[in-house]
């Protein structure tokens, strides 16, 4: 069956758009680069911006993304590095707000933005956590993937759950899986785990190990209003075919 926006739940995609190695899968060979997400678009309803990780946004880029996606497209950018890893959340306000006020050029298409934090940034200091998710605007969504288990702990719950931030729920070998939602939305990652080779997961059905999701997901959706997924390609070496996967399994179709 096609999206419908007006009913639409899931929110799912992939890191990332412009992987060339896609080339002669999901884009054909002779494809423009500058075609790439209108094509990705056409498959899935939402994407990571993992650019967005390494360098700020252009005006220009965010201009572009918006001309070239669907109206009821969903870009989720991740904050970038010099907040999260380099500045370790403190004194980021000039940067926050530079982004924020470059990547805002999104509009409505702007889904939540994605702060992947360090693994070595652990619950001894959640008061700098909690300071800064103080300095966040409350008219933009926020999700925050923790990669040490020192997190997962009952106040951290209720520190995202009162500044209304998602708890990113993760398939990785940083953290066991921990279904919880504590904004409006919820947020999932699949990165895969160490040990599986590209190889292997090419040659398995990817449904095997994507179905035991569809009952996550599908509780995700009872206690939230959207839920947005994203496969990194170190799942399986081709994450468009795991989103797709994911897709059927969930019974929607492609976009039309």
């Amino acid at each position: 069956m096609p999206f419908e926006s007006e009913h639409r739940t899931y929110y799912l995609g992939t890191s990332g758009w412009s992987h060339r190695d896609w080339a002669g899968k999901l884009y054909p060979l002779d494809m423009p680069f500058s075609d790439y997400l209108e094509t990705y678009a056409r498959h899935f309803s939402a994407v990571e911006i993992e650019h967005t990780f390494y360098d700020m946004p252009t005006p220009q880029a965010v201009q572009a993304w918006y001309r070239r996606s669907p109206d009821d497209f969903q870009f989720c950018p991740c904050l970038p590095r010099r907040i999260t890893h380099d500045l370790r959340l403190r004194d980021t306000g000039p940067d926050l707000n530079a982004f924020i006020a470059a990547i805002t050029g999104l509009q409505e298409k702007l889904g939540p933005i994605l702060l992947q934090l360090p693994e070595n940034f652990r619950v001894n200091e959640q008061p700098q956590l909690a300071a800064f998710l103080d300095t966040l605007p409350q008219d933009v969504q926020f999700a925050i993937e923790f990669r040490h288990g020192s997190w997962l702990k009952d106040s951290t719950y209720g520190l995202l759950n009162a500044h209304r931030v998602a708890w990113v729920v993760v398939d990785a070998p940083f953290l066991p899986r921990t279904p919880r939602v504590t904004a409006d939305i919820a947020y999932v990652r699949w990165h895969g785990h160490p040990g599986i080779s590209q190889r292997t997961r090419h040659e398995t059905d990817p449904a095997a190990s994507l179905r035991p999701w569809v009952a996550v997901l599908r509780d995700l959706a009872r206690q939230a209003e959207r839920v947005y997924g994203f496969v990194r390609n170190s799942y399986s070496g081709y994450a468009p075919r795991d989103g797709t996967v994911l897709l059927e399994l969930l019974g929607e179709g492609e976009r039309k």
